[in-house]
């Protein structure tokens, strides 16, 4: 249960913007991966500093599911990574999984 957040409740999108001296990224990778608010083809969107390098294409959930990498672009000093959890297809082809955005930049 998520505190403010009804049991049961889940989310299309999710962004994170968490401010960059402030985060252990892979600490908040995990939680949102494993987090009961995302479920099959949650779209997820994670700000993060050019300086970090690149974020994992896959990301493993702890229920044998994972995020899925689809986008990963730079703008300026910040890259945004948009991952979708377990695709099911039902999302169009724009969120197929490319691991060549998942590169260092």
């Amino acid at each position: 249960y998520s505190v403010g957040i009804p049991e049961g409740f889940t989310y299309n999108l999710v962004t994170l913007c968490p401010p960059y001296e402030e985060i252990v990224y892979a600490d908040l990778l995990e939680a949102v991966a494993n987090s009961p608010v995302v479920t099959d083809d949650t779209v997820i969107l994670v700000e993060y500093p050019i300086e970090l390098g690149c974020l994992p294409h896959v990301i493993t959930r702890d229920d044998g599911g994972a995020l899925i990498g689809v986008r990963n672009r730079k703008y300026g000093r910040t890259i945004i990574a948009m991952y979708v959890v377990n695709p099911t297809g039902r999302l169009d082809s724009s969120a197929e999984s490319r691991p060549e955005d998942f590169v260092s930049l």
